[in-house]
């Protein structure tokens, strides 16, 4: 099977389409700040292309980091684009057409981003020779802390623009040390549920989750006995981290050495290294997950 992304998948045109779009289409940006001061102008004007210009290498170059950049900025333009819309003044029904149409691609834009046939297009992208690379849902007992990382690190920089644009001079510094180390900190954390793959390979099957394992978790083809969707891993054990929806669980022919992240560990009340005899995951697209496992890559 060929590892090279696919171009053709649906929402990666919808998303790369509604991102050019937003440069092209009339927004709300101008008149919202059209009667404030030349600082205030320039400050949100230059933030507003900033982010449209990172947003078009994230679109268009596939990967597990642009995948994360494009999930972090999408949701933060939307939010800017509906914040301006509503603070234009005196608005005609003419004259709010644009704008909502605006804001209409930036909601298509960051709803097809999240998509698991999105997410999956920009991690096999990063695959290399004959890899099968598959995402992994999220752990719910991470979404929250996940927005709450995004929506500080957001506010911050909201913050740090305000205070840059209305000239308060003595707040830009702290505002833009806290902006700059959330944004580190958002950055590193968020980018690693990015990163969490089910590799299907010819020689075998790879787990790739830095958050739940202590290191990435391989097991030979010829160890694999059995591959099944379930509602509940059972005897397995649960590497999913607590997440919706069905799960894969490999069965295993003799027991494998599996470490655990100090979390993963506390969370199952067990030790950090384990031995086992099968393991549930969950994948976002469980039935390509399936027919991965089933029938292995081909090598040429």
């Amino acid at each position: 099977m060929s590892t090279t992304p696919d171009t053709r998948n649906t929402p990666v045109w919808i998303v790369r389409v509604a991102w050019v779009l937003l440069a092209v289409v009339p927004g709300p940006l101008g008149d919202a700040v059209a009667d404030s001061g030349r600082t205030a102008q320039v400050v949100f004007t230059s933030t507003a292309w900033v982010l449209w210009a990172v947003g078009v290498v994230a679109v268009a170059w596939l990967s597990p980091v642009s995948l994360t950049a494009i999930r972090s900025i999408a949701p933060a333009v939307l939010i800017g684009l509906v914040v301006a819309t509503l603070a234009r003044p005196n608005p005609t029904d003419a004259a709010v057409a644009w704008p909502l149409v605006s804001v209409a691609l930036a909601v298509i834009a960051a709803f097809a981003a999240f998509l698991p046939d999105y997410a999956a297009a920009h991690v096999q992208a990063s695959a290399y020779g004959a890899e099968r690379r598959l995402p992994l849902r999220i752990p719910v007992p991470h979404v929250a802390p996940m927005a709450l990382v995004w929506v500080s690190t957001t506010g911050a920089v909201g913050g740090f623009l305000f205070a840059l644009a209305g000239e308060v001079w003595w707040l830009v510094a702290p505002a833009g040390v806290v902006a700059a180390s959330l944004m580190w900190l958002a950055a590193t954390r968020l980018h690693r549920f990015a990163r969490r793959w089910l590799v299907v390979v010819p020689a075998g099957v790879v787990v790739h989750d830095h958050v739940l394992l202590a290191e990435t978790f391989m097991v030979k083809a010829h160890t694999v006995t059995s591959v099944r969707v379930v509602d509940s891993p059972g005897e397995a054990l649960d590497l999913s981290g607590v997440a919706r929806g069905a799960l894969i669980v490999v069965s295993l022919r003799e027991a494998e050495n599996l470490a655990l992240s100090p979390y993963l560990a506390k969370m199952l009340g067990t030790l950090d290294a384990v031995h086992v005899r099968g393991y549930a995951v969950a994948p976002t697209l469980t039935g390509q997950a399936l027919a991965a496992l089933t029938k292995p890559p081909a090598t040429t």
